[in-house]
């Protein structure tokens, strides 16, 4: 098993880091911090934070060069006029008194933007009552339903193979399911790992090129991946416990970013955004197709 560390990459000091997002063209990491509202880039070590009327929780690059997001309404649009994040709501699933807000988001291999849904105060806790949504036409349609706080969704090199899990504590899973590349519909649900083996709460993930799966642990500070079959094969070291999201980026799209969140961690790292050079490949994203 290769074990390596992370370093701190940007003293993003976030309350709640997510999201990272690598655009090739630009050579730009973008991510967000949930908590405080903001939209977060870094080019040539340039740091720059953009306030955000809309809370995001996750987003990726459409065609035309924006964003789509997730917000805690439904999905929106975000461009930049003048240096400024202009937002517009697309779709909106649950109004402002809703008890529900977006979370974990992902683009499928064939641009579709799937974002998961979780419910803010747990009504029935028995009953984990959030969906995995998927966003096609500016229509919205829940595909996925039994989640308490959904996260880690992403694909295999040819999008065959769908991942989703669960960071709530009471189920700490990751699943992964078969989908159908053309329909978008995920069927065949499978236990893929659980917070025994990871050591940490499952949250954001991602896929690499052999497509063997990472994903970032909660509560334990490790980064880990996981081959196909579920085996762990490397883990990387971040020195705060509260790890949030990752992305590869990066020239060679071998390099890994890391988020964080400050939330209930007194380590002087904590809500920084982390970076390793890695001997493994990402993935480069296909844009949102609309």
């Amino acid at each position: 098993m290769k074990i390596i560390n992370a370093e701190t990459f940007c003293v993003s000091k976030n309350k709640l880091g997510e999201s990272p997002v690598w655009v090739d063209q630009q050579q730009t990491l973008y991510w967000i911090d949930l908590t405080a509202a903001t939209l977060n880039s870094i080019k040539h070590n340039k740091h720059k934070i953009f306030n955000l009327a809309d809370p995001i929780s996750g987003f990726a690059q459409s065609n035309d060069g924006n964003f789509i997001c997730a917000t805690h309404n439904g999905f929106s649009e975000l461009s930049f006029t003048n240096n400024k994040v202009q937002q517009k709501l697309i779709v909106d699933l649950f109004g402002n008194k809703s008890n529900f807000r977006m979370n974990d988001a992902a683009l499928d291999r064939q641009g579709r933007f799937w974002a998961g849904s979780l419910q803010i105060t747990e009504v029935n806790a028995a009953k984990p009552s959030g969906h995995v949504y998927c966003l096609t036409n500016q229509q919205a349609s829940a595909k996925l339903t039994g989640f308490k706080v959904q996260n880690g969704l992403a694909w295999s090199p040819d999008g065959k193979t769908m991942y989703v899990s669960d960071s709530h504590p009471s189920i700490a899973s990751i699943w992964k399911y078969d989908f159908d590349t053309e329909t978008g519909i995920p069927t065949n649900k499978q236990l893929f790992a659980t917070d025994k083996k990871l050591g940490g709460r499952p949250d954001g993930a991602t896929v690499d090129t052999d497509g063997c799966y990472w994903i970032a642990a909660s509560d334990s500070g490790k980064i880990l991946r996981l081959t196909p079959t579920g085996n762990i094969d490397a883990i990387i070291n971040v020195p705060t416990k509260n790890v949030t999201n990752i992305c590869f980026g990066g020239t060679n799209l071998s390099t890994l970013y890391i988020t964080t969140q400050i939330y209930k961690d007194p380590n002087e790292h904590a809500g920084n955004l982390f970076a390793i050079e890695t001997s493994w490949q990402g993935i480069k994203e296909t844009n949102f197709q609309g």
